[in-house]
């Protein structure tokens, strides 16, 4: 199973990530809002060093460094 994960500052896209990288529904699994891009940041680093085999989902460029941010993870149909 390959499992994608991500940071943005726009939660309201995150349905549009787990689709368009055919995401699995049940799997989606949000986290947040964190209060700065380097706490949402500190999380993904986390996230990866504990994660085996994951791919990274970039958003387009988002500014906004202390603006609320969101992270997402969900597991991607097709993977074993």
């Amino acid at each position: 199973m390959k499992i994608l994960i991500g940071v943005t500052k726009e939660p309201e896209q995150i349905k549009d990530y787990l689709h368009q990288h055919h995401g699995l529904d049940g799997t989606l699994t949000e986290i947040g809002p964190f209060i700065s891009r380097l706490d949402a940041l500190n999380w993904l680093v986390y996230l990866k060093s504990r994660i085996g085999d994951f791919q990274e989902v970039i958003p387009e460029s988002q500014s906004g460094e202390d603006d609320l941010w969101f992270g997402f993870t969900f597991e991607q149909a097709g993977h074993n």
